[in-house]
């Protein structure tokens, strides 16, 4: 079973961005990074927000070959590790 890295999962709503986790730390502050601000400089819309949702959920299904009510069941605890900030 392969594991999925928590800069996959930020790496699929970053993309709306036209960046990369390692982009990010590269121009930001070390105290930026440490709190969870940093996700405020890259917010998603409603939107993409849904569409990163059910991508990060097939892609831990394909990747883990987990099956998908253990992966709705489990799926809070990546949510709230790795979710993207929503503008209102």
């Amino acid at each position: 079973m392969k594991k999925i890295d928590r800069n996959d999962l930020l790496n699929g709503w970053l993309k709306y961005h036209n960046t990369t986790v390692e982009e990010v730390v590269n121009n930001h502050p070390k105290e930026v990074l440490q709190s969870p601000e940093w996700f405020k400089l890259y917010p998603c819309t409603q939107e993409q927000h849904d569409e990163w949702e059910l991508w990060a959920k097939n892609l831990i299904r394909k990747q883990t070959k987990l099956p998908k009510k253990m992966i709705d069941r489990e799926w809070p605890f990546v949510y709230l590790h790795c979710s993207p900030y929503v503008k209102g």
